[in-house]
């Protein structure tokens, strides 16, 4: 009994200790000292898209209180509905209660699921995110937006017109930049503006992996059905790698600077990716970036098999560096602080305790669009770079009119980006490409 009484003892002084290490490290967010997050309150939430990232928000919702159940989903896709609810059933019985009459099919459904429900997580294909986000603020839901945000210009400045209304109404908005909630990547990013690397000369972000699935077309499918299928292969529906991938990177750079780039270029290309399996969209990307005080971030993305992978970023102090093995360095490669600390909880569920926490408490009051349309929008300027062959500054881009967003949208639509004759889908060329 002793020796249990010490354990326990033990136990509790480390989380404690972690808690408060926590609450020191977030103290830009209303975490630890927000909301009861075990309150008797009920939160009805719903989910638009259910694919993989859908799903796992929802596990992760539903664990951060008793007090929330799923009671609305939609998709466009049943497999991908049915798929997701079973997940859930099993795990969550008793915090799950989506009758048939509130699993919701087609293109409306996300209108279907808000009316249903206190709040709800969007995780569709980023292209519908503005439409979705600006419907679930004019209904008076608090939403949990997973990234990107937008995937043109048109786009960011509804999401920012939209995350206006989200505070005047006081509704909670999360975004799916996970980074923005590790607690590793917290206490690294302190250490940086406390000033222990020097001045942020230049950075480096990587995200070389390899190719997405391709889903092969089915007979009797529409082009917008086959496009939604593989949203990876295609510009309006994911933003391109930089959008869908690097933006966890980028906005930890952006976060560290605590600005945004004002001007891109780069280049890019397809050298694996081929056909009419293949969509549209470049399978290597390469971005320099320019901060208003002359330092650069140096991008590069690859979407091939069998190469060298790595996701992380390279951040160069003057007087040493930090990496994504939340370590610093000195200038001759000797470790001066690393982050060991392996039992801390997953950035993915400290974001979701931050949303379920915020709606339940009445204090506390979260708004992430601000950085998650900014980030999204340097992804966007990135992408313009590179398809252009030009020098995009972030006014013009936050500026164009250009929109890549079919609008109307119905399932047998003549899609603006169809296969051509060959069966191939037009591919960007710099030089040519107008924006």
């Amino acid at each position: 009994m002793k020796k249990q009484n010490k354990t326990d003892r033990r136990s509790f002084v480390k989380t404690s200790a972690k808690t408060l290490a926590a609450g020191m490290v977030f103290s830009h967010l209303p975490i630890f000292s927000s909301a009861n997050v075990l309150g008797q309150e009920k939160i009805k939430l719903g989910l638009v898209g259910c694919g993989g990232r859908g799903t796992g928000a929802i596990f992760q919702a539903l664990t951060a209180s008793k007090s929330v159940q799923l009671v609305a989903m939609g998709d466009v896709f049943q497999h991908e509905l049915d798929n997701s609810l079973q997940q859930v059933s099993i795990k969550f019985s008793d915090q799950v209660a989506v009758p048939k009459e509130r699993q919701f099919l087609g293109l409306d459904a996300f209108e279907k699921v808000i009316a249903e429900c206190d709040a709800v997580i969007l995780a569709t294909p980023p292209g519908f995110r503005p439409q979705h986000f600006e419907h679930a603020i004019d209904a008076g839901k608090h939403v949990f937006l997973e990234k990107p945000l937008a995937v043109d210009g048109p786009g960011y400045r509804n999401i920012i017109e939209t995350g206006e209304k989200a505070t005047e109404k006081k509704l909670n908005v999360v975004v799916g930049l996970q980074f923005r909630y590790e607690i590793a990547m917290n206490e690294l990013v302190t250490k940086i503006h406390s000033g222990e690397i020097g001045d942020v000369l230049s950075a480096d972000v990587y995200y070389n992996v390899g190719k997405a699935t391709v889903h092969p077309r089915k007979e009797g499918q529409t082009e917008l059905e086959y496009q939604i299928s593989n949203w990876h292969y295609f510009n309006w529906l994911w933003g391109g790698q930089l959008a869908g991938q690097a933006i966890h990177q980028i906005d930890v750079i952006n976060w560290i600077k605590q600005a945004y780039p004002i001007k891109a270029s780069g280049m890019g290309g397809r050298a694996m990716l081929k056909g009419p399996d293949h969509g549209e969209i470049f399978d290597h990307h390469y971005v320099e970036y320019e901060y208003a005080d002359g330092s650069k971030l140096h991008v590069q993305c690859r979407q091939m098999d069998n190469c060298a992978n790595r996701m992380g970023f390279n951040v160069q102090g003057a007087k040493a560096r930090a990496d994504e093995r939340y370590q610093l360095l000195d200038n001759q490669g000797n470790a001066l602080w690393r982050y060991r600390d392996r039992d801390d909880p997953s950035s993915s569920q400290i974001e979701q305790d931050v949303f379920i926490g915020a709606i339940l408490g009445s204090k506390p009051y979260v708004n992430n669009v601000e950085f998650g349309a900014e980030s999204s929008m340097t992804t966007i300027m990135g992408r313009m770079a590179i398809e252009s062959g030009q020098i995009i500054e972030l006014d013009k881009a936050k500026a164009s009119d250009l929109s890549i967003v079919p609008d109307p949208m119905s399932w047998d639509m003549r899609m603006p980006n169809a296969p051509l004759e060959d069966g191939n889908y037009s591919i960007p060329k710099p030089g040519i490409r107008v924006l």
